[in-house]
């Protein structure tokens, strides 16, 4: 694969300390950002996080979208009401 280069601008301190991690890992500053994108794509492909997929679950109701979402924003208003 044909490589690019990339331009980052950090501060003196971060630079330092991605150097001296990639040095421990024996790997470059390059090959370490490449991994974090690398990491982040798999996480878009499956759309949902590993730590979103917990709360995820099926809502059985016949209500639509904006009929539950209005119910949660009148309840919010309730708890605020009399509060100025």
């Amino acid at each position: 694969m044909r490589k690019k280069k990339l331009t980052l601008y950090i501060d003196e301190e971060t630079s330092a300390l991605a150097h001296q991690i990639a040095s421990r890992a024996g790997k470059s500053v390059s090959a370490m950002v490449k991994e974090f994108f690398v990491s982040k794509k798999k996480v878009a492909v499956n759309e949902v996080a590993e730590s979103v997929k917990q709360w995820s679950g099926t809502l059985k109701t016949k209500k639509t979208y904006k009929e539950l979402r209005d119910e949660i924003y009148n309840d919010l208003g309730k708890d605020h009401e009399g509060n100025d």
